[in-house]
């Protein structure tokens, strides 16, 4: 319409468009006929017609697209409990390895978990395999084991949680939960 004021337009152009006839009208649909019945009654009552708008979403798309970038942050259950095995077995280089080069949640936190078992682990060897383990210090140890444990299973249950509602999180939250924790 702009340029057809400002006269920008070819002279045949709007003579050629304006002429054409309108396009037909969808068919109608048979589900919505009752609708249309009970709208129309309800319409002629009042003198107004009904408007009614259907949009359309194809879910499908916007569900395979959402899901793929969202998984590859959040991982699967899979690295978490090969997270937890490396990080048990090697121990704090394992966690401290898997910390700086997993870029997933479920590796973060299968680490985390790995390296609390580990710390219970390495508190009972160490206290019946020395000399270090007197009757004066036996509650150091029972607080170090307890610590350990305590942080696995925490890190089991955040990311149970996590794993909950991630689908719930809008993108730029789900990236601002992965970069704080």
């Amino acid at each position: 319409m702009e340029k057809s004021l400002n006269g920008e337009l070819p002279p045949g152009f709007l003579t050629t468009h304006t002429l054409q006839p309108p396009p037909p009208p969808p068919p109608p649909n048979p589900l919505l006929a009752n609708i249309r019945d009970s709208n129309s009654r309800t319409s002629r009552s009042s003198g107004t017609a009904p408007a009614l708008t259907f949009i359309a979403i194809d879910a499908s798309e916007a569900e395979n697209l959402t899901n793929s970038t969202d998984n590859n942050l959040l991982g699967t259950d899979i690295m978490f409990i090969a997270a937890f095995m490396v990080a048990f077995l090697f121990n704090w280089i394992g966690f401290l390895m898997l910390t700086c080069f997993c870029h997933t949640i479920a590796a973060r936190y299968g680490a985390l978990s790995g390296f609390g078992l580990s710390l219970a682990k390495w508190t009972l060897i160490v206290k019946h395999s020395t000399d270090l383990a007197s009757r004066d210090n036996s509650w150091l140890w029972w607080l170090i084991m307890a610590f350990g444990f305590l942080i696995c299973v925490r890190a089991l249950m955040q990311y149970v949680s996590i794993k909950r509602t991630w689908c719930l999180l809008s993108t730029s939250a789900q990236e601002r939960f992965f970069f704080f924790y």
